[in-house]
């Protein structure tokens, strides 16, 4: 084949073939002075890697035009990805800490929610005591979040209990979510140390999907 054409068609006839294979963006053809290919210059795409390209185009080149290659001939060069930049997921909402003060009967409750580096403050005060102690941090874990969507009365906390499951004691929060038809959610948290963190993480468990929805309009 090296003999039929000239240098230019053995180039040519080699290039079309090396162009087809998958994974090849450029191709060009060096040849020597007795009409052989000296070398084959590959520039290949990201999706392959230059070794397995350059076993593709010795095999390709001896199976169709009989040209018997060593692998050191042929050159493969690599494009680089092009990183796409990475979109934060809006409403991922993390809990950083809360505080609770207490002034004769009467609790303040402050929940401190950060996304993309900005911290949102919820606030709710009641009574103090047993019962709407751990309801007061859902309605300040509600009230930041709604902060953050920069919205007011949004989320209602419908209900708060804790229960055992395999031994292991659990938050659950029941939430509504008005809108053209009234949607009720639900999250859930293992309680670990504080029963208050775990009320807050149900919180966000519950918001995970709207919030991320709502954020993103």
């Amino acid at each position: 084949m090296a003999g039929e054409g000239g240098d230019r068609s053995v180039a040519e006839a080699a290039e079309a073939v090396v162009r087809r294979l998958r994974g090849v963006q450029a191709v060009r053809v060096e040849t020597d002075d007795n009409g052989g290919i000296r070398y084959v210059h590959v520039l290949g795409g990201p999706q392959r890697s230059p070794k397995v390209i350059a076993v593709d185009v010795v095999s390709a080149l001896a199976a169709e035009l009989g040209i018997e290659l060593e692998p050191r001939q042929v050159r493969v060069a690599a494009q680089q990805r092009t990183e796409e930049p990475k979109l934060s997921e809006p409403g991922r909402m993390k809990f950083v800490g809360l505080s609770v003060s207490v002034i004769r009967n009467s609790a303040e409750v402050k929940v401190h929610l950060e996304e993309s580096g900005l911290v949102y403050e919820g606030i709710a005060t009641g009574p103090h005591h047993t019962r709407t102690r751990l309801e007061l941090v859902a309605d300040a874990a509600l009230r930041a979040v709604e902060i953050y969507l920069r919205a007011e009365r949004l989320f209602m906390l419908e209900g708060l209990s804790t229960s055992k499951v395999g031994g292991r004691e659990i938050v659950v929060v029941v939430v509504s979510f008005p809108g053209r038809e009234e949607e009720v959610l639900t999250g859930a948290s293992l309680i670990r140390d504080d029963p208050r963190e775990a009320v807050v993480r149900a919180v966000l468990d519950a918001l995970n999907r709207p919030v991320s929805w709502l954020a993103a309009r």
